[in-house]
C-alpha cells in the first residue's frame, strides 16, 4: 500500500516539533532554580503555569514527560538554549491525586484536568439535557474520586415542557444524593449558591458545548477575559468557545477549571466493577443476585431488576448502567 502523502499543515507541525526537540537537547538547565508551579493552560509543547506567588509564567516542556494536564503540579527550571535565550522549562510532573481523561481521536486517551476535588456537570434547557451523558460524567466523578455537582443552566428559557424535564432531573439526582442547582446567568439565578459550592476546592466544569460553562465562569469572574459562544440554530448545540482547559482563582480558596465543550463523553473504565462503582444507587444491589455471573438482563433472581420493579432503583438510571456496561463489553 502506498504511503499517504502528508498535508502541508502536517509537514509544518512535524517540522516544528523536530525543531523544539533539537532545542531541548541543547538546553542548559539550572537545577538550583527549581520551583513548583501549577499548570493553568496547556498549548501543544508550551504551557502557562502559576507559581506559589500567583505569578504566571510561560514554559517549554522537556521531552518524554508524558501527558500534562491543566491542574497538574510541575517542577520548573530556568534554562538557556544555544543562542543564550533564557526560558522556563518543565522538567517533571508531580504525583497526582487524580486525572480526568476522555477518549480522543481514534480512541486515544486524552487528559482533561488533574488534581480535581469536584466535577461540576453543567447541562441546560438548550441544548436539551442528556441524562445518559450526565450519568457517564457521574461515573467518572465517582471513580476519580471527586464530589459531583449537577447544574441545570439557562432556566430563563424554561416552558411547560422543559419545566417537567427540569423537575424530573432534579428529583432523580437529589433522591440519589447529588446536589442539583438551577441557574440562569441572564437572570442572575443560582449564582450565589453556585459560587459557594465552588469554594475551598478545585472544580472542573464539564458538559456539552453551548450549555453555558464559560458564561458561568464569566459571571463569577467578570474581570477575566473569557470568550462566550453562541448556540448553533441548526443543531441546538454550542460552538466550541473554549479550546483548551483553563484554570481560574475564585474567592474563598476556590479554583475552577473551564474545560472544552464536548459532543460526547465516555468514561475510560478499566473494568465492569468500575462502572458499577460509578452508579452509587446501582452498586447497593451489586452481589445480591441469585447468580454470581448475573448480567442483569434476563436472569431470574436479579436483585437489580427486582429493585427497579419495586421502585427502589430508577429504571432510567438502571438502563443507562446496562448501556454503559454493554458498550464496555463491546470494546
Amino acid at each position: 500500500m502506498a504511503k499517504r502523502k502528508l498535508s502541508k499543515q502536517q509537514q509544518r507541525r512535524i517540522a516544528s516539533q523536530q525543531k523544539n526537540k533539537i532545542k531541548d537537547e541543547n538546553l542548559q538547565l539550572d537545577e538550583s532554580s527549581t520551583i513548583t508551579a501549577r499548570v493553568i493552560s496547556h498549548h501543544g509543547r508550551q504551557l502557562f503555569a502559576e507559581t506559589e506567588n500567583l505569578e504566571r509564567i510561560k514554559c517549554k516542556i522537556r521531552q518524554n514527560l508524558g501527558d500534562i494536564a491543566c491542574g497538574d503540579y510541575v517542577l520548573i527550571q530556568q534554562a538557556q538554549d544555544i543562542t543564550g535565550e533564557a526560558q522556563n522549562v518543565v522538567v517533571a510532573v508531580k504525583e497526582r491525586t487524580n486525572l480526568l481523561v476522555k477518549t480522543g481521536f481514534a480512541g486515544a486517551t486524552k487528559p482533561v484536568a488533574a488534581n480535581i476535588g469536584q466535577l461540576v456537570i453543567v447541562t441546560a434547557i438548550k441544548p436539551k439535557p442528556n441524562p445518559y451523558l450526565i450519568d457517564r460524567y457521574l461515573t467518572a466523578a465517582e471513580n476519580l474520586p471527586a464530589r459531583a455537582l449537577i447544574v441545570i443552566n439557562k432556566v430563563d428559557l424554561i416552558d411547560h415542557e422543559t419545566k417537567q424535564i427540569v423537575d424530573d432531573l432534579t428529583n432523580l439526582y437529589q433522591d440519589i444524593g447529588y446536589r442539583v442547582i438551577s441557574s440562569s446567568m441572564k437572570q442572575d439565578l443560582g449564582l450565589n449558591e453556585l459560587s459557594a459550592a465552588l469554594s475551598d476546592t478545585t472544580s472542573i466544569l464539564v458538559g456539552l458545548s453551548g450549555v453555558g460553562k464559560s458564561s458561568i465562569v464569566k459571571a463569577i469572574l467578570p474581570k477575566e477575559e473569557i470568550k462566550i459562544g453562541e448556540t448553533s440554530e441548526a443543531t441546538g448545540e454550542g460552538k466550541h468557545t473554549t479550546t483548551v482547559s483553563a484554570l481560574y482563582h475564585l474567592k474563598d480558596n476556590g479554583i475552577i477549571i473551564d474545560s472544552p465543550g464536548v459532543r460526547d463523553f465516555t468514561p475510560i473504565n478499566a473494568s465492569q466493577d468500575e462502572i458499577t462503582h460509578g452508579f452509587i444507587d446501582v452498586r447497593k444491589f451489586n452481589g445480591a443476585c441469585k447468580f454470581t455471573n448475573c448480567s442483569h438482563h434476563n436472569e431470574p433472581g436479579c436483585a437489580m431488576k427486582q429493585a427497579v420493579d419495586e421502585g427502589h432503583l430508577n429504571g432510567q438510571r438502571f438502563n443507562n448502567y446496562l448501556r454503559l456496561v454493554d458498550e464496555f463489553n463491546e470494546q
